[in-house]
């Protein structure tokens, strides 16, 4: 080799692709719920500023657009966390095809056999059957339909804060 190329001509086996994609994985999905819960602390700073009996118009204006923005971007990176987390599970599950079902850990079989697994949460159990990414993206959403709301009224009403 020349000029410094330092890298191995011997290729990477299926199993070290495997495990790499498959750590990969892991991380994406811990970041997939890491940003909604950054976001929710964000989102209960600005509401305050934006809600508060002390703040003048422009500081609820200014928080409100803040949270809007807040909640459009953390909408839009859990998405693309998801993409992400999807592609390399899919990607895994496509490589566990020759594996015996009881093998699979990834895709489709893992899916099935994690939404038939009772959650044991007691008077909770039906929120298992909620999807996770969805309700939080609605849910997220409508921390920044609170905030367009607060602003209009920010704007429009601004006595409506006094109080």
């Amino acid at each position: 080799m020349s000029g410094g190329d330092e890298r191995s001509t011997s290729s990477p086996s299926v199993d070290a692709v495997y495990a790499a994609v498959a750590a990969r994985r892991t991380a994406f999905d811990g970041l997939l719920w890491q940003a909604p819960v950054l976001s929710l602390t964000a989102q209960a700073f600005l509401l305050t500023i934006a809600l508060g009996g002390g703040a003048s118009r422009f500081a609820r204006i200014v928080a409100s657009l803040l949270s809007v923005i807040v909640s459009v971007l953390t909408v839009q990176l859990l998405t693309r966390h998801r993409q992400a987390e999807i592609t390399d599970a899919h990607w895994l599950s496509d490589m566990e095809g020759g594996l015996p079902e009881g093998f699979r850990a990834h895709g489709p079989t893992w899916a099935e056999r994690r939404n038939q697994t009772p959650a044991y949460a007691g008077p909770f159990e039906p929120f298992r059957r909620l999807p996770g990414f969805f309700t939080w993206a609605v849910g997220l959403s409508l921390f920044g339909v609170a905030a367009v709301v607060t602003l209009i009224v920010a704007v429009v009403k601004p006595e409506a804060f006094a109080g």
